[in-house]
């Protein structure tokens, strides 16, 4: 995974705006924010539109790629 700094350079594939339904009757619009970075399959992370900014977009991707560094693949025979 390529680093730049204190940061990990990534590709924004897709932003997209998506209306949920956590309860029934309660409409909550979201922001799927796709991403892929060298080493990494794409991944999407979830924001509340309401509570969307760019540093929040930032910190949870950060979050979500640390995260998935730390799992260790495993290997199996079929």
């Amino acid at each position: 995974m390529a680093r730049q700094g204190e940061g990990y350079n990534v590709t924004i594939l897709s932003r997209r705006e998506v209306d949920t339904y956590p309860k029934l009757n309660v409409k909550v619009t979201q922001v799927w924010v796709t991403y892929v970075g060298a080493g990494l399959a794409p991944n999407t992370i979830f924001i509340e539109k309401d509570k969307y900014n760019a540093s929040l977009e930032k910190k949870l991707i950060r979050e979500d790629i640390e995260a998935r560094l730390k799992r260790k693949p495993e290997t199996i025979r079929v």
